[in-house]
């Protein structure tokens, strides 16, 4: 996404605080906590589709696209988040604290998904009342009955970000950020080949995207260089379409939450996996549009909703009415 974007989202949501952040909180984690809590409210009322009350037509459509996901009795769920810098042309303040040149926001939206896997469930919402697993801080895990059925929900967050700042980055954390993006670009490439749903959010970078590493800019500018990188070499999508094409295995379900990812993006992944269900956006959006769109899609895959409840989850608000789609998931 660009900066504009970004800052749009500043504007309208500005619930964090330097009380916040005295506390220990990361970079807007509390915006996301706030835009989340505020999404799932409107799935509380939101029925879970019964097979029964389906058209014979719909209802072989929906257990067919489930078949192959809940056949090993596991719904597993990962989510990859980029690294997803805000990058304005100069230095960033905010929560009442100055964050520099281009800091990073996905550790906030990691700490902000896990509060709400954790959280207690209310009214229909499925994305709620996991625990974390023992075993990894990064897994949570949860029984769901789907289409009649219990089976092991699986959610997995990784983060891309060594630091919240660049400049660490960049710096004194160099070797842990080179690391991390590299441990990224695995863990999201093995999704891609193991996983039943993956969602990317992060940056599209016009098409250079799924990114996982810190923006390169223009020489000499804090620019991101779009023009002269991003949109010549492409290297996330090159890594993405290598990770589709390398395995005969491919994700059901694979939500790409940055901005524009339908042009961007849309075309050569369902060449490379056609029988994926491929969840985009078509425009360069509010990042509160594409990261509830992806909290929708996740509750909806624990239900087990079919095509008109899970287009519904997507599209819960009317800006996500106008900008998220969603093809080959049910067709």
């Amino acid at each position: 996404m660009k900066s504009v974007a970004i800052a749009l989202f500043v504007s309208v949501l500005s619930v964090a605080s330097s009380s916040l952040a005295a506390r220990g909180y990361y970079l807007y984690e509390a915006n996301f906590n706030h835009m989340g809590k505020s999404y799932l409210d409107r799935l509380e009322s939101m029925p879970t589709d019964q097979l029964s009350s389906l058209s014979p037509e719909k209802r072989n459509i929906c257990i067919q696209r489930y078949k192959g996901i809940l056949e090993d009795g596991v719904l597993d769920i990962r989510i990859a988040l980029g690294y997803f810098d805000w990058t304005t042309g100069s230095n960033v303040y905010a929560d009442g604290r100055s964050f520099g040149v281009s800091p990073s926001m996905d550790i906030g939206a990691f700490y902000a998904i896990k509060s709400l896997l954790l959280s207690s469930c209310d009214g229909r919402v499925r994305l709620c009342g996991f625990s974390q697993d023992p075993k990894n801080n990064y897994r949570f895990l949860k029984t769901v009955q789907i289409q009649g059925n219990k089976y092991t929900a699986r959610v997995e967050v990784q983060f891309a970000s060594a630091t919240e700042y660049l400049s660490q980055n960049l710096g004194d954390y160099r070797e842990q950020q080179r690391q991390r993006t590299q441990y990224m670009d695995n863990y999201f490439a093995h999704a891609l080949q193991e996983a039943d749903a993956v969602f990317y959010f992060g940056h599209s970078r016009n098409g250079g995207g799924p990114d996982f590493a810190p923006p390169v800019f223009i020489p000499g500018r804090n620019k991101v260089n779009y023009d002269g990188y991003y949109e010549v070499q492409r290297p996330g999508l090159k890594k993405m379409l290598a990770a589709l094409n390398a395995s005969d295995k491919k994700a059901a379900v694979l939500g790409l939450m940055s901005c524009a990812s339908r042009d961007h993006f849309l075309r050569k992944v369902r060449a490379a996996a056609p029988q994926t269900g491929v969840i985009t956006s078509m425009d360069v959006l509010n990042v509160d549009e594409v990261y509830t769109a992806m909290l929708g899609g996740i509750d909806a895959l624990l239900r087990g909703q079919c095509q008109q409840s899970f287009y519904q989850q997507l599209r819960m608000t009317s800006n996500n009415q106008k900008y998220i789609t969603m093809d080959g998931m049910f067709e």
